[in-house]
Protein backbone atom coordinates (compact mmCIF):
# COMPACT_ATOMS: atom_id res chain seq x y z
CA UNK A 1 0.00 0.00 0.00
CA UNK A 2 1.38 3.67 -0.52
CA UNK A 3 1.74 6.01 2.24
CA UNK A 4 3.22 9.88 3.52
CA UNK A 5 5.88 9.08 5.52
CA UNK A 6 7.51 11.76 7.27
CA UNK A 7 10.74 9.99 7.20
CA UNK A 8 12.33 13.10 9.30
CA UNK A 9 11.36 16.79 10.23
CA UNK A 10 10.35 18.86 7.48
CA UNK A 11 10.13 16.06 4.78
CA UNK A 12 7.37 13.55 3.57
CA UNK A 13 8.07 10.92 0.99
CA UNK A 14 5.25 8.52 -0.34
CA UNK A 15 6.14 4.96 0.11
CA UNK A 16 5.59 1.47 -0.53
CA UNK A 17 4.46 -0.39 2.56
CA UNK A 18 3.17 -3.73 3.77
CA UNK A 19 -0.34 -3.35 4.89
CA UNK A 20 -0.39 -4.13 8.51
CA UNK A 21 -1.26 -7.20 10.32
CA UNK A 22 -4.15 -6.99 12.37
CA UNK A 23 -4.10 -7.75 16.70
CA UNK A 24 -6.80 -8.80 18.70
CA UNK A 25 -9.42 -6.40 19.20
CA UNK A 26 -8.33 -4.59 15.94
CA UNK A 27 -9.68 -3.66 12.45
CA UNK A 28 -8.16 -2.83 8.96
CA UNK A 29 -9.90 0.17 7.24
CA UNK A 30 -9.21 1.99 3.91
CA UNK A 31 -8.66 5.34 4.01
CA UNK A 32 -11.12 7.68 1.49
CA UNK A 33 -10.53 11.25 2.98
CA UNK A 34 -7.66 12.49 5.61
CA UNK A 35 -7.42 16.11 6.90
CA UNK A 36 -4.33 17.83 7.84
CA UNK A 37 -4.27 19.49 10.88
CA UNK A 38 -2.43 21.89 12.19
CA UNK A 39 -1.38 19.65 14.85
CA UNK A 40 0.23 17.91 11.65
CA UNK A 41 1.88 21.03 10.93
CA UNK A 42 3.60 21.30 14.13
CA UNK A 43 4.68 17.45 13.48
CA UNK A 44 6.24 17.76 10.23
CA UNK A 45 8.13 20.86 11.83
CA UNK A 46 9.61 18.76 14.70
CA UNK A 47 8.27 20.70 17.08
CA UNK A 48 5.72 18.67 18.79
CA UNK A 49 6.93 17.01 22.19
CA UNK A 50 6.13 13.78 21.73
CA UNK A 51 6.53 12.52 17.96
CA UNK A 52 9.26 10.60 16.40
CA UNK A 53 10.08 9.93 13.36
CA UNK A 54 9.54 7.95 10.86
CA UNK A 55 5.84 8.07 11.63
CA UNK A 56 2.50 8.11 8.88
CA UNK A 57 0.38 11.57 10.13
CA UNK A 58 -2.83 11.95 10.10
CA UNK A 59 -5.79 11.75 12.35
CA UNK A 60 -8.75 13.17 11.07
CA UNK A 61 -10.19 10.51 8.37
CA UNK A 62 -13.06 8.56 6.93
CA UNK A 63 -12.85 5.15 5.25
CA UNK A 64 -14.46 1.93 4.79
CA UNK A 65 -14.07 -1.49 6.65
CA UNK A 66 -12.03 -3.70 4.92
CA UNK A 67 -11.45 -6.09 7.09
CA UNK A 68 -12.56 -7.48 11.21
CA UNK A 69 -9.37 -8.96 13.14
CA UNK A 70 -9.11 -11.47 15.30
CA UNK A 71 -11.70 -11.45 18.93
CA UNK A 72 -13.76 -8.55 17.31
CA UNK A 73 -17.85 -8.35 17.82
CA UNK A 74 -19.21 -5.79 16.04
CA UNK A 75 -22.41 -4.53 14.13
CA UNK A 76 -20.54 -2.52 11.50
CA UNK A 77 -20.30 -4.79 8.01
CA UNK A 78 -17.08 -5.06 5.95
CA UNK A 79 -17.87 -2.24 2.90
CA UNK A 80 -19.46 0.15 5.02
CA UNK A 81 -18.34 3.61 5.71
CA UNK A 82 -16.85 4.73 9.19
CA UNK A 83 -15.02 7.44 11.21
CA UNK A 84 -12.90 6.67 14.43
CA UNK A 85 -11.72 8.25 17.02
CA UNK A 86 -8.20 8.17 17.11
CA UNK A 87 -7.06 8.42 20.52
CA UNK A 88 -4.93 6.17 22.57
CA UNK A 89 -4.98 5.51 25.93
CA UNK A 90 -3.15 3.58 28.80
CA UNK A 91 -6.35 2.84 30.90
CA UNK A 92 -4.06 2.00 34.26
CA UNK A 93 -3.42 5.90 34.91
CA UNK A 94 -5.57 7.61 37.66
CA UNK A 95 -7.08 9.80 34.35
CA UNK A 96 -8.20 6.04 33.06
CA UNK A 97 -9.10 4.47 36.14
CA UNK A 98 -11.55 7.66 36.63
CA UNK A 99 -12.94 7.27 33.16
CA UNK A 100 -10.93 10.69 31.52
CA UNK A 101 -9.40 8.80 29.22
CA UNK A 102 -8.92 11.74 26.70
CA UNK A 103 -6.47 13.48 29.17
CA UNK A 104 -4.28 9.94 30.08
CA UNK A 105 -1.16 10.51 31.28
CA UNK A 106 0.61 8.64 28.69
CA UNK A 107 -1.79 10.05 25.50
CA UNK A 108 -1.46 8.89 22.51
CA UNK A 109 -2.61 9.41 18.92
CA UNK A 110 -2.93 7.54 15.39
CA UNK A 111 -1.04 9.82 13.44
CA UNK A 112 1.29 10.72 16.03
CA UNK A 113 2.08 8.06 18.14
CA UNK A 114 1.16 5.38 15.83
CA UNK A 115 0.81 5.37 11.83
CA UNK A 116 -1.98 7.39 10.91
CA UNK A 117 -4.54 7.87 7.86
CA UNK A 118 -2.28 9.77 5.38
CA UNK A 119 -1.72 5.37 3.88
CA UNK A 120 -4.34 3.54 1.73
CA UNK A 121 -5.27 1.61 5.08
CA UNK A 122 -5.00 1.58 8.55
CA UNK A 123 -5.58 -0.72 11.53
CA UNK A 124 -7.84 0.86 14.34
CA UNK A 125 -9.13 -0.58 17.55
CA UNK A 126 -12.92 -1.73 16.82
CA UNK A 127 -14.29 0.14 19.69
CA UNK A 128 -13.17 3.37 17.80
CA UNK A 129 -15.27 3.13 15.11
CA UNK A 130 -18.43 4.90 14.23
CA UNK A 131 -20.78 4.05 11.75
CA UNK A 132 -21.40 7.06 8.81
CA UNK A 133 -24.64 7.96 8.29
CA UNK A 134 -25.99 8.58 5.03
CA UNK A 135 -26.50 11.89 5.43
CA UNK A 136 -23.20 12.46 5.32
CA UNK A 137 -20.75 12.68 2.29
CA UNK A 138 -17.38 11.27 2.40
CA UNK A 139 -15.61 14.84 2.68
CA UNK A 140 -18.23 16.06 5.54
CA UNK A 141 -17.59 12.65 7.00
CA UNK A 142 -13.91 13.70 7.09
CA UNK A 143 -14.94 16.90 9.16
CA UNK A 144 -16.17 14.14 12.27
CA UNK A 145 -12.50 14.53 14.02
CA UNK A 146 -12.94 18.65 14.43
CA UNK A 147 -15.94 18.85 14.74
CA UNK A 148 -16.34 16.35 17.97
CA UNK A 149 -13.05 19.18 19.21
CA UNK A 150 -15.98 22.08 18.62
CA UNK A 151 -18.54 19.57 20.99
CA UNK A 152 -15.94 18.79 23.49
CA UNK A 153 -14.58 22.75 23.44
CA UNK A 154 -18.41 23.95 23.66
CA UNK A 155 -19.34 21.53 26.78
CA UNK A 156 -16.10 22.37 28.82
CA UNK A 157 -17.32 26.21 28.73
CA UNK A 158 -20.60 25.28 29.68
CA UNK A 159 -22.18 26.88 26.87
CA UNK A 160 -25.89 27.64 27.49
CA UNK A 161 -28.39 29.42 25.05
CA UNK A 162 -28.48 32.49 25.21
CA UNK A 163 -25.01 33.04 25.90
CA UNK A 164 -22.37 35.69 24.60
CA UNK A 165 -19.76 33.50 22.59
CA UNK A 166 -16.47 35.31 21.22
CA UNK A 167 -13.95 33.24 19.54
CA UNK A 168 -10.45 34.41 19.42
CA UNK A 169 -9.65 33.06 15.90
CA UNK A 170 -11.50 31.79 12.75
CA UNK A 171 -9.42 29.50 11.35
CA UNK A 172 -11.17 25.65 10.66
CA UNK A 173 -11.41 24.65 14.11
CA UNK A 174 -12.19 28.11 15.64
CA UNK A 175 -15.55 28.05 12.87
CA UNK A 176 -16.50 24.62 13.94
CA UNK A 177 -16.50 26.53 17.52
CA UNK A 178 -18.85 28.89 15.91
CA UNK A 179 -21.01 26.42 14.70
CA UNK A 180 -22.03 23.76 17.45
CA UNK A 181 -22.33 27.07 19.95
CA UNK A 182 -24.52 28.92 17.40
CA UNK A 183 -26.33 25.54 17.52
CA UNK A 184 -26.40 25.22 21.19
CA UNK A 185 -28.41 28.96 20.97
CA UNK A 186 -25.22 30.97 21.72
CA UNK A 187 -24.61 34.56 20.14
CA UNK A 188 -20.80 33.90 18.30
CA UNK A 189 -18.58 37.14 17.38
CA UNK A 190 -15.26 36.55 16.00
CA UNK A 191 -12.00 38.58 16.21
CA UNK A 192 -9.43 37.79 13.96
CA UNK A 193 -6.33 39.51 12.25
CA UNK A 194 -6.15 37.63 8.78
CA UNK A 195 -8.74 39.50 6.47
CA UNK A 196 -10.20 36.51 4.33
CA UNK A 197 -10.85 34.89 7.45
CA UNK A 198 -13.07 37.13 8.98
CA UNK A 199 -14.48 37.64 5.35
CA UNK A 200 -15.06 33.62 5.59
CA UNK A 201 -16.73 34.07 9.42
CA UNK A 202 -19.12 36.76 7.83
CA UNK A 203 -20.16 34.69 4.82
CA UNK A 204 -21.31 32.08 7.26
CA UNK A 205 -23.39 34.21 9.09
CA UNK A 206 -21.16 35.22 12.30
CA UNK A 207 -20.39 38.73 13.67
CA UNK A 208 -16.47 39.38 12.76
CA UNK A 209 -14.05 42.08 14.01
CA UNK A 210 -10.35 42.43 13.25
CA UNK A 211 -8.92 41.39 17.00
CA UNK A 212 -5.95 44.38 15.99
CA UNK A 213 -8.42 46.88 16.64
CA UNK A 214 -9.96 48.66 19.98
CA UNK A 215 -11.14 45.90 22.09
CA UNK A 216 -13.32 48.28 23.79
CA UNK A 217 -15.25 48.72 20.26
CA UNK A 218 -15.64 44.96 19.91
CA UNK A 219 -17.37 44.62 23.51
CA UNK A 220 -19.15 47.84 23.24
CA UNK A 221 -20.81 46.28 19.91
CA UNK A 222 -21.08 42.74 20.67
CA UNK A 223 -22.33 43.14 24.41
CA UNK A 224 -23.24 46.69 25.31
CA UNK A 225 -19.96 46.66 27.29
CA UNK A 226 -20.74 44.32 29.53
CA UNK A 227 -18.28 41.31 28.20
CA UNK A 228 -18.70 38.16 26.42
CA UNK A 229 -20.09 35.40 28.66
CA UNK A 230 -17.59 33.06 27.41
CA UNK A 231 -14.67 33.12 25.54
CA UNK A 232 -12.37 30.53 23.35
CA UNK A 233 -9.05 31.31 22.62
CA UNK A 234 -8.27 29.32 19.64
CA UNK A 235 -5.80 31.20 17.88
CA UNK A 236 -3.05 30.02 20.17
CA UNK A 237 -1.27 33.86 20.14
CA UNK A 238 -0.01 35.70 23.18
CA UNK A 239 -2.38 38.58 21.65
CA UNK A 240 -4.99 36.12 21.56
CA UNK A 241 -4.53 35.55 25.35
CA UNK A 242 -5.04 39.10 26.71
CA UNK A 243 -7.77 39.35 24.08
CA UNK A 244 -9.28 36.62 26.23
CA UNK A 245 -8.90 38.13 29.30
CA UNK A 246 -9.54 41.81 28.01
CA UNK A 247 -13.04 40.79 26.81
CA UNK A 248 -14.54 38.38 29.03
CA UNK A 249 -17.39 39.83 31.63
CA UNK A 250 -17.20 39.45 35.09
CA UNK A 251 -17.38 36.19 36.73
CA UNK A 252 -17.32 34.66 32.85
CA UNK A 253 -15.63 31.73 31.86
CA UNK A 254 -12.17 31.63 29.38
CA UNK A 255 -11.70 28.10 27.32
CA UNK A 256 -8.29 28.14 26.15
CA UNK A 257 -8.10 25.71 22.89
CA UNK A 258 -4.75 26.80 20.90
CA UNK A 259 -1.70 25.45 20.88
CA UNK A 260 1.45 27.67 21.86
CA UNK A 261 4.70 27.43 20.38
CA UNK A 262 5.83 29.03 23.56
CA UNK A 263 4.81 29.95 26.77
CA UNK A 264 2.51 32.99 26.24
CA UNK A 265 2.23 36.13 28.50
CA UNK A 266 -1.44 36.28 31.11
CA UNK A 267 -2.59 39.06 32.25
CA UNK A 268 -3.64 37.46 35.98
CA UNK A 269 -4.55 40.72 37.34
CA UNK A 270 -7.44 40.51 35.08
CA UNK A 271 -8.41 37.04 36.07
CA UNK A 272 -8.47 37.76 39.53
CA UNK A 273 -10.23 41.50 39.55
CA UNK A 274 -12.67 39.56 37.09
CA UNK A 275 -13.04 35.82 38.47
CA UNK A 276 -12.80 34.78 35.82
CA UNK A 277 -13.11 31.19 35.19
CA UNK A 278 -10.15 29.95 33.02
CA UNK A 279 -10.61 26.34 31.65
CA UNK A 280 -8.64 24.28 29.50
CA UNK A 281 -10.18 21.80 26.90
CA UNK A 282 -7.98 18.76 25.38
CA UNK A 283 -9.08 16.79 22.01
CA UNK A 284 -12.81 14.76 23.48
CA UNK A 285 -14.12 11.89 24.83
CA UNK A 286 -15.03 8.90 23.07
CA UNK A 287 -18.76 9.65 23.63
CA UNK A 288 -18.34 13.58 22.24
CA UNK A 289 -17.17 11.25 19.34
CA UNK A 290 -20.35 9.55 18.88
CA UNK A 291 -22.35 12.32 19.65
CA UNK A 292 -20.80 14.54 17.52
CA UNK A 293 -21.49 11.97 14.20
CA UNK A 294 -25.57 12.70 14.25
CA UNK A 295 -25.11 16.13 15.31
CA UNK A 296 -23.09 16.64 12.12
CA UNK A 297 -25.45 14.52 10.00
CA UNK A 298 -28.26 16.81 11.77
CA UNK A 299 -26.20 20.31 10.59
CA UNK A 300 -26.59 18.61 6.64
CA UNK A 301 -29.78 17.65 6.89
CA UNK A 302 -31.42 20.64 7.92
CA UNK A 303 -29.23 22.82 6.33
CA UNK A 304 -27.98 25.48 9.12
CA UNK A 305 -24.48 25.78 7.39
CA UNK A 306 -22.85 24.91 4.04
CA UNK A 307 -20.42 22.44 5.88
CA UNK A 308 -18.46 21.66 2.61
CA UNK A 309 -17.53 25.74 2.50
CA UNK A 310 -14.88 25.10 5.47
CA UNK A 311 -12.62 22.88 2.83
CA UNK A 312 -10.23 24.57 1.33
CA UNK A 313 -8.90 22.22 -1.46
CA UNK A 314 -8.07 18.76 -1.77
CA UNK A 315 -4.57 16.97 -2.73
CA UNK A 316 -3.43 13.49 -3.30
CA UNK A 317 -0.67 11.64 -1.07
CA UNK A 318 2.67 13.32 -2.96
CA UNK A 319 0.74 16.76 -2.28
CA UNK A 320 0.93 16.21 1.34
CA UNK A 321 3.95 18.34 1.99
CA UNK A 322 3.25 21.03 -0.23
CA UNK A 323 -0.10 21.44 1.15
CA UNK A 324 1.67 22.13 4.76
CA UNK A 325 3.38 24.03 3.32
CA UNK A 326 0.89 26.31 2.08
CA UNK A 327 -0.72 25.93 5.73
CA UNK A 328 2.59 27.56 7.11
CA UNK A 329 2.79 30.34 4.51
CA UNK A 330 -1.04 31.13 5.64
CA UNK A 331 -2.22 30.43 2.01
CA UNK A 332 -5.10 28.73 2.78
CA UNK A 333 -8.41 29.58 5.03
CA UNK A 334 -9.82 26.32 5.75
CA UNK A 335 -9.40 22.47 5.78
CA UNK A 336 -7.22 20.35 3.37
CA UNK A 337 -8.37 17.10 2.62
CA UNK A 338 -6.23 14.15 1.39
CA UNK A 339 -7.84 12.25 -0.91
CA UNK A 340 -7.01 8.57 -1.13
CA UNK A 341 -9.26 7.83 -3.82
CA UNK A 342 -6.62 9.20 -6.57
Amino acid sequence: MKAAVTRQWERIEVMDRETPALRDGECLVRVRYAGICGSDVHIFQGHHPTAKAPVVQGHEFVGTLEQIGPGVATEIKVGERVVVEPLISCGRCEACRAGHHHVCRKLGLLGIHADGAFAEKLRVLAEKMIRVPEELSDRVAALAEPFAVGFHVCSRGELRNGDRALIVGAGPIGLIIGIVARLSGASVTFAEIQPARIEQAKAMGFAAFNSGGDPAAIVGEATGGDGFDVVFEVSGSAPGVLLATELCRARGRVVQVGFFGKRPEADLMKVIFKELSIIGSRVYTLEDFRRTVPMLARIVREKHFDVESLIDSTCGLDGVESSIGRMIRGECKGKILVDLGR
